[in-house]
């Protein structure tokens, strides 16, 4: 089945299952590297974990806006 087959209900069931999924990785991975962490910590860290790959691709797009404009740019900041 396609996903242009699956009904919006359906799509948005594989949305939340596919990020459970990596929530869940990345508490693994994070539990495997400090095995005695308490599960507030963990969640916490999870957060920041997936707060900072959030931010790292918002800077991948601003940074590939400034390489896109970056002759507009020029001409505003270049000194005379």
């Amino acid at each position: 089945m396609s996903q242009s087959e699956l009904k919006p209900e359906e799509k948005v069931n594989l949305a939340i299952g596919m990020t459970d999924a990596c929530v869940r990785i990345c508490a693994d991975a994070i539990r495997d590297l400090n095995p005695d962490l308490k599960e507030e910590e963990l969640m916490e860290r999870v957060r920041e974990r997936i707060g900072f790959g959030k931010r790292r691709q918002r800077g991948a797009r601003d940074w590939r806006l400034v390489v896109e404009h970056s002759a507009e740019l020029h001409e505003i900041f270049a000194p005379d």
